[in-house]
């Protein structure tokens, strides 16, 4: 072989060996470029993954049954009163009641300010009362009872106490109280007969209020006057009590967390934080977790536009917590207890209820809390409880003591609801506010 020849042939091997290590790079450069993708893209995948693949997160969301409310009712006719107070906006057994609300509210263009005692009045007449513990916007109640069309003058009124009632010129009449110190009243589209066809649906008697008694009694006098009775006593049963935070991992990646991040550790109290960038979670050892993001957080909720409407803002925070919960609240579910939307702003809390009945806590905090800003979560708030229905009924005292004892702080409110004081067990008991 030529000198020419042999130098042809190192160039050839020089450019071989150069095609080969240029070709090596661009494979490596390419694969470092998808990790580090993926690596900034994980928030993406795992909230795709936990949405689309994982079947705890999919059985969750068949499970997610719709917000609903805890509501009390009275029935009155000429012949007494009937009465519950372990409904359920969302049970089957209201859904007359809620036809009838729904057609007052749906017929009610405006109202006039009216006083308590015409609110009273208004339950001494062929009438339906309707009580949903927590001062609510009516455009939020009308969706809880499954209304379609709310009118606009009066979507943002509160209430919490609502009555229908006859009125003595043979109309039909929606009173309400907002839980503080205003009542108004407006006249509806039900006929008289249509009201007298709901009521007549129900056995009356066994049910009254406190001012019911108190011409005749100085205990009734002292607690608050719509105090609703029931005769004999509800019997409720006992609750077991767990601590249903018992996936740290799935939690962590419904909020769009990596769960095997090295920025997770443990505090000395036993509470465990996970960061990634500006976002963090803090999970508390007692089965609560706090998460704080930002302004630009990837965690929010579906809506229309940048800031979600009231009923958008309900619904979206309501589906998240109950992802979170995974289905597992036992008998327990969520509901909704105050809402205040101020500009871009929204704050919700929500509690627990089981069997219609509210589940308070000790220290009176809430069960869960959710700041919106626009549609992204600012911060998150929830404690993870499972409530299971024994067969053992709770023990309540006689109403006879129980509103003696309420008598000692004037013009409370005495009502019967399950208190969560950290044990394992919970029952119902009679409570003031």
């Amino acid at each position: 072989m030529g000198t020419h020849e042999k130098k042809h042939s190192r160039l050839d091997l020089l450019q071989n060996i150069v095609i080969t290590l240029l070709t090596v790079s661009a494979v490596m450069l390419f694969a470092a470029t998808q990790i580090s993708s993926l690596s900034q893209g994980s928030n993406l995948l795992n909230r795709w993954f936990s949405a689309s693949s994982s079947p705890a997160a999919a059985a969750a969301e068949e499970e997610a049954a719709p917000l609903s409310a805890p509501v009390r009712v009275a029935v009155s006719g000429t012949y007494g009163r009937y009465g519950s107070v372990t409904l359920s906006s969302g049970s089957e057994e209201f859904i007359p009641l809620a036809t009838r609300l729904g057609e007052a509210l749906g017929s009610a263009r405006s109202f006039l300010s009216c006083e308590s005692q015409d609110f009273m009045d208004a339950l001494s007449q062929p009438s339906i009362f309707y009580d949903f513990w927590e001062a609510l916007p009516l455009s939020v109640l009308a969706e809880l009872i499954s209304l379609p069309d709310m009118p606009a003058a009066i979507a943002s009124t509160n209430a919490r106490q609502l009555v229908v009632s006859a009125s003595d010129s043979g109309t039909v009449q929606l009173l309400l109280w907002d839980g503080e110190g205003t009542y108004l009243r407006c006249g509806t589209a039900i006929t008289a007969g249509d009201l007298e066809n709901t009521i007549s649906r129900y056995e009356l008697g066994g049910a009254y209020f406190a001012f019911d008694y108190a011409e005749n009694s100085e205990t009734f006098q002292q607690v608050f006057s719509r105090s609703l009775f029931l005769d004999p006593l509800p019997q409720l049963p006992q609750l077991s009590v767990a601590n249903a935070l018992t996936d740290t991992d799935a939690v962590l990646t419904r909020l769009g967390f990596n769960p095997y991040t090295n920025s997770r550790y443990m505090e000395s109290g036993g509470t465990e934080v996970v960061t990634e960038g500006d976002q963090s979670v803090r999970l508390l050892p007692e089965g609560i977790i706090r998460y704080q993001g930002s302004g630009k957080s990837d965690l929010s909720i579906d809506a229309e536009s940048e800031t979600p409407t009231l009923w958008e803002a309900v619904s979206g925070a309501s589906e998240l917590l109950n992802s979170l919960l995974s289905g597992h609240t036992g008998d327990a579910v969520l509901y909704l207890q105050w809402v205040q939307q101020t500009g871009s702003a929204t704050v919700l809390r929500f509690g627990y209820q089981a069997g219609g009945v509210p589940i308070r806590f000790a220290d009176g905090t809430c069960a869960a809390e959710v700041v919106l800003s626009g549609t992204a979560v600012s911060s998150l708030t929830l404690c993870f409880r499972q409530y299971t229905a024994g067969g053992e009924a709770s023990l309540l005292l006689p109403l006879k003591q129980a509103i003696s004892i309420a008598a000692r702080q004037e013009g409370k409110e005495l009502f019967i609801a399950y208190t969560d004081n950290g044990a394992d067990t919970a029952s119902a008991a009679w409570l003031l506010e």
